[in-house]
């Protein structure tokens, strides 16, 4: 709502900061709930496969924003809107806090440090 109103720099500077700082919180707080509810031998592939949907994602949200722009303003921000409405029931399946305490690692042997290399 912030960037309807105003095109004022400093008006969009701080529209954009704001959106920045949501959309980091997001990014941190997606990869830590996918990768602590993952096995510790397949975290990597977790979190890279995380990385890749938060790339692709937007990509696609930009090309089907793009090509609603064409049916009219109203109607494409109604359509993105129904799709984010969509989109928060199944966000809600995701694990939370008390998903990933409940997945706690087992405890596993350390792993012993390598011997000084002998010369």
């Amino acid at each position: 709502m912030l960037l309807s109103r105003t095109t004022a720099p400093a008006g969009l500077g701080l529209a954009f900061a704001l959106l920045g700082a949501g959309f980091g919180t997001v990014m941190v707080a997606a990869t830590q709930v996918i990768v602590r509810a993952a096995q510790v031998r397949t975290a990597g592939v977790a979190g890279g496969v995380q990385q890749t949907a938060l790339n692709a994602g937007p990509a696609v949200g930009v090309a089907a924003a793009s090509v609603l722009l064409g049916t009219g303003t109203q109607d494409a921000l109604l359509a993105l809107a129904a799709v984010a409405a969509l989109a928060a029931p199944m966000a809600r399946l995701l694990p939370g806090p008390a998903g990933a305490a409940s997945r706690a690692p087992a405890a596993h042997a350390p792993v012993p440090a390598a011997a000084p290399e002998r010369r």
